[in-house]
Order: C-alpha cells, then structure tokens, then sequence
C-alpha cells in the first residue's frame, strides 16, 4: 500500500523567530483530503558534556510546560548555518561556560515529526575547560548549570524533572559508555 501523501495546498499562517507554521491540504494514499499544520524549524544541537563521571545540565524555566526543567546545554540553529559543530560550540560556550577544542557527533532524531520538522543533532563533548571568553547568554535565556551523578540523574528523570527527548537521549547514550566502560575496565 502506499503511504505517502500528497501536498495539494501550503497556507502560511505564522512566521517568527524560531519557528513558521503552516497549514496544508494533503491528498491521503485512499484519494481523501486532511488538512496538516506543520510548525517548520532550523533544527537544533544538543551537547552532552561530562565533568568527572558527571552530567553537566542547565536548569530553566519552560514556559510551554509552566515549570523547571533539568537539560543538556542546546539551542538552535541560526538560519542558514551549515556548521553544525560550531553551533554547539557557541551553545557550549553560552549556556555553560565550558569550552572544548572538538565535539564528537553522536547523530539525531526529530523531535515529534508528528507535527514539526524539527531536527536534533546531538553532540558529546568529551573534555571540558573553563571558556577563556564567556559568550553571554541571550537576553530571555535565565538558568543555573547542574552537575549531576548517574544515580541522581536516574531521581530526576523519576522525579520528572528531566523530561525532554533531547537529555534523555543523552542519558541512554551516557548508559551505553558506562556499559562500554565497564566491560573494558
């Protein structure tokens, strides 16, 4: 059976900053028409970063959600930019006050393509400095850095405080090199 649909229409409804929302008309694969509003995105990168067996999180506010969050440092991506890594950098940088000379990447995933096209490259930044320049944060951007242990990471994920696609992704790849260590060390 064929799966995919067909666009017939594109209405934009909404264009901002960080994201556009359109509307469309698609033709179904059994010949009726449904209507899809997609909420186009840059994409984003996401680092995971440890310090002494610890994850290095950022705790903020998200409005969406009305509540505190515990996540990886991430960001978007500024338009047009093709440079992937040095966009984590910046976040890097940014939001935490660590630097690194490279970052490894560890691949991607849409964050809910049931709605958005929002992509997510994750990095991992395997040794940490303190940045010898500071990039200061962006004028809505509040939050405290956290460092946290694996047992106290898995309280916070109980806990609800962690709840977003892109640090538990981190944490189930942080799961498989404590594996990896463990059965090489």
């Amino acid at each position: 059976m064929e799966l995919s649909e067909k666009l017939l229409t594109k209405k934009r409804l909404f264009t901002g900053k960080v994201i556009n929302l359109d509307l469309e008309e698609v033709c179904l694969p059994n010949g009726q028409h449904a209507q899809r509003e997609i909420v186009h995105h840059h994409g984003a990168v996401g680092i995971m970063a440890l310090i002494d067996n610890q994850l290095l999180l950022v705790k903020q506010w998200r409005e969406p959600m009305q509540r505190l969050t515990l996540e990886i440092p991430a960001g978007k991506i500024e338009p047009g930019q093709q440079n992937l890594e040095a966009e984590a950098l910046r976040e890097l940088n940014e939001e935490t006050g660590y630097q690194c000379d490279s970052l490894k990447k560890l691949g991607g995933f849409y964050s809910s393509p049931g709605f958005t096209d929002e992509y997510l490259t994750l990095f991992y930044a395997p040794q940490l400095e303190k940045a010898t320049h500071k990039r200061p944060l962006d004028d809505d951007e509040f939050l405290n850095l956290q460092l946290l242990t694996w047992e106290k990471a898995q309280e916070q994920i109980a806990a609800g405080l962690i709840c977003d696609a892109k640090t538990l992704m981190a944490i189930l790849i942080w799961q498989n090199l404590r594996l990896q260590e463990q059965c090489h060390g």
